[in-house]
């Protein structure tokens, strides 16, 4: 029942604002009288936050290279955004709604979001990219920016385009390969080479 009430109040506060929304909406939709949703939860801020949970999200790669995974994440954006009612990042709509720091759906989204730049993160590190923490940085924001962006315009451009530029970023972190030893060994004797020439020229 609990799940079944979320998943009401989710689809109502995502689609009309958690302001406009009340209690009685929520259990009118429901089929159940105040006092019913009022038992599994004790107040509308409990309910906020368990209906965030269930808020339309992206459900990233799970399988694929660590690179595969990270611009998969950007395509399984853009399908997200051509194929659903998507208005918007559930995490922004509802932390402009909510003001109070300490309210514990503001506590729920901080925590999300932390673990999808871990997720990053993770995928950063197992390829082997230099300093994955930056990199994670990056690529949330390109996330982030793409999913309320094509929100509001209304097509895929910034999905596309986010996906092109976390290409870019992963390129640029990546190792740069050291020299192979037959590579050294050329530059020894190379250097070894001018070397004796320098002396030979002083005598």
């Amino acid at each position: 029942m609990p799940d079944y009430i979320a998943e009401v109040a989710a689809g109502l506060f995502y689609r009309d604002g958690i302001h406009a929304v009340g209690v009685d909406l929520v259990a009118a939709t429901a089929g159940l009288t105040k006092r019913t949703l009022y038992r599994h939860f004790r107040s509308k801020d409990e309910l906020i936050a368990a209906s965030l949970r269930r808020a339309p999200r992206v459900q990233f790669p799970e399988h694929g290279t660590p690179t595969e995974r990270i611009l998969g994440a950007f395509d399984v954006l853009e399908t997200f955004l051509d194929g659903s009612d998507y208005r918007g990042c559930p995490y922004i709509i509802f932390t402009a709604e909510l003001t109070e720091p300490r309210h514990p759906a503001r506590r729920l989204i901080e925590h999300l979001l932390e673990k999808r730049r871990a997720w990053f993160r993770d995928r950063a590190r197992e390829a082997g990219l230099d300093n994955p923490d930056d990199v994670a940085e990056q690529l949330d924001v390109l996330f982030d920016g793409a999913a309320a962006s094509g929100a509001k315009r209304g097509n895929l451009i910034a999905a596309k385009t986010a996906r092109r530029i976390a290409a870019m970023v992963i390129a640029s972190s990546a190792h740069t390969p050291g020299p192979t030893r037959a590579t050294a060994r050329i530059a020894r004797s190379r250097e070894g080479a001018a070397q004796r020439r320098t002396r030979e020229s002083r005598k």
